[in-house]
């Protein structure tokens, strides 16, 4: 099971694993937590196209048939249609402690109910410190520390990792830097700007803080998932969302940057493992 907040996230961090994955003849389910909102009419007119959910799940659906995942949707409303409502960047500052994540509770109910011991679960890193992100991390961490399987727990770098600015603010991610001539982002300049924005809107205090004993005391361990042999089926599923892309700078800015950054990783994609004590 691969945990996305948002109906993109885990085809964009993890597209070519789960493609590699089920044409090996593993079962992925993607189960996306944030997929309903408010009506549009109560929205501004700029925000419409991020909260059309019948839009943005027929383009989900396209996908994960792309990359032959099944999806599960969890129907919790994202930060950004939640009163009140956000119009700037803040939902990339995360709240001083659990208590400030207004939904947890609701999240972690929903996530119990469908992560119910499976093989492995994939999670957000957290990195770029987006609301719904962490809170998924957390959610979903908090289900597998009660059920005794955090070992079967992984941790996928979440999109905004392409910015080295925004890794080098992770506590973990960090520690895998690029050269400035690697940078992915050189080769997307619209993309560069997006994540450049969102740097500097980040804040909020460390993620691991938020994690149960475990995982703040774990020494962390980063592998490859090979996939270079499905990176195109992998661009192919994140054009489907026609709705969102051109907010990232279009298909061809992500297709460059990815490509640099499956390149730096070896023809992979990182997956982040605590060595538990």
């Amino acid at each position: 099971m691969v945990v996305s907040p948002h109906l993109d996230d885990a085809i964009l961090s993890l597209g070519g694993s789960i493609a590699a994955w089920t044409a090996a003849g593993e079962r992925v389910v993607i189960v996306t937590i944030y997929t309903t909102g408010p009506t549009l009419a109560r929205l501004a007119p700029s925000m419409r196209k991020f909260a059309d959910y019948a839009t943005r799940r027929r383009e989900d659906a396209t996908a994960a048939a792309v990359v032959g995942a099944e999806v599960c949707y969890l129907d919790q409303v994202e930060r950004a249609f939640r009163r009140p409502y956000l119009t700037d960047w803040s939902f990339f500052t995360t709240p001083p402690g659990r208590d400030g994540f207004a939904t947890l509770a609701n999240v972690t109910r929903a996530l119990a109910g469908v992560l119910r011991a499976p093989e492995y679960v994939y999670v957000p890193f957290g990195i770029g410190n987006h609301v719904d992100h962490v809170e998924a991390l957390v959610a979903a961490t908090d289900v597998a520390h009660a059920g005794s399987w955090l070992d079967r727990v992984r941790f996928y770098e979440d999109f905004y990792a392409l910015s080295g600015r925004i890794r080098r603010g992770h506590p973990i991610a960090k520690s895998r830097l690029w050269r400035g001539w690697q940078a992915p982002l050189l080769h997307a300049r619209r993309l560069a700007l997006v994540l450049q924005t969102i740097a500097a809107a980040r804040g909020g205090p460390d993620v691991l803080g938020y994690l149960a004993p475990p995982l703040r005391d774990a020494r962390w361990v980063v592998e490859r998932s090979p996939m270079a042999a499905y990176e195109a089926r992998k661009l192919d599923a994140i054009s489907c969302y026609a709705s969102q892309t051109r907010a990232f700078g279009g298909r061809a800015g992500i297709t460059r940057a990815l490509h640099a950054y499956h390149v730096w990783w070896g023809g992979a994609e990182p997956l982040w493992r605590p060595n538990l004590r």
